[in-house]
């Protein structure tokens, strides 16, 4: 039996990392046996890199960071999900891991770290993460941990764009992610693949969690992504129906929400890197 640790599952997600969901996804896809385990204490310091998802074999073996995991499962266990696809294939399918891993990510990021009213969504669960902690410890390492993305996020490079080019490139990413699809159940066909479980984790990471950003009504106005999201959810995730139906809910409150523009909003990123701006306060 294969253990994933994960951080919490969330709004109908296995977890609310989408890199543990992508994980996640592939396991269910793989028809692996697999325990989902919520990390103890929410102690990254113990896990070997200090991030998730990270399993552990059933020999003992462990692998972290969910690239170097697929690699490892698909070695060990005759490459369940892409053994099928051609050669041309399977390379188009390894450079679109490396898209989704390295753009789409960031994406997420934007929008449920950048605005203060977006991360107050967020919050709670982080808190929820750390409940191992007493209740005045919790605040510090909340913050320091939303600095530390948002840190990234201007050093990867997408964070210094506006929150509108960060969606002109979420649209166009959508917009190919919805052509390659077309009117095929998954991305090659009849039957999934490990680039199916990657960008289903990253759709939904967006779609349906209840952060009322445009990346998520653009992904929504896609029907056949809607399809897709909604086919892969009926069929591996029936037990998160409940937390799904949750979630909407929600999302669809925080849509009524005004949104001020990109000027107007109040973004801590702003606070940590432009000097001709205010700091944010304090906590």
């Amino acid at each position: 039996m294969i253990t994933l640790y994960g951080y919490l599952p969330a709004w109908g997600c296995s977890d609310m990392s989408p890199f543990v969901s992508y994980t996640d996804a592939w396991l269910r896809m793989s028809g692996l046996p697999f325990k989902a385990v919520i990390l103890e204490k929410g102690d990254l310091t113990k896990t070997p890199k200090g991030k998730l998802p990270w399993i552990i074999d059933s020999d003992g073996t462990s692998v972290d960071d969910t690239q170097l995991i697929q690699y490892y499962l698909e070695k060990k266990y005759n490459d369940p999900l892409d053994n099928w696809l051609t050669k041309e294939q399977r390379g188009a399918v390894t450079l679109m891991h490396r898209a989704i891993g390295e753009s789409w990510y960031w994406i997420v990021v934007q929008t449920r770290y950048r605005r203060d009213e977006d991360f107050a969504i967020y919050d709670p669960l982080w808190v929820k993460f750390l409940a191992w902690l007493p209740e005045e410890e919790r605040r510090a390492p909340v913050e320091a941990f939303r600095d530390h993305l948002l840190t990234q996020f201007w050093w990867h490079g997408a964070g210094r764009n506006t929150e509108r080019e960060v969606e002109v490139t979420a649209e166009h990413l959508t917009d190919a992610m919805s052509d390659l699809l077309g009117d095929k159940p998954y991305m090659y066909g009849d039957r999934p693949c490990s680039i199916d479980a990657n960008i289903y984790a990253g759709l939904v990471h967006v779609a349906y969690t209840p952060f009322p950003s445009p990346i998520g009504r653009y992904v929504r106005s896609k029907p056949n992504l809607v399809a897709y999201m909604k086919r892969i959810f009926d069929k591996y995730y029936p037990d998160l129906r409940k937390d799904r139906e949750e979630a909407e809910i929600f999302l669809q409150k925080n849509l009524k929400l005004p949104r001020p523009n990109d000027e107007k909003a109040d973004h801590r990123l702003r606070g940590l890197f432009d000097p001709t701006k205010p700091k944010f306060k304090e906590s």
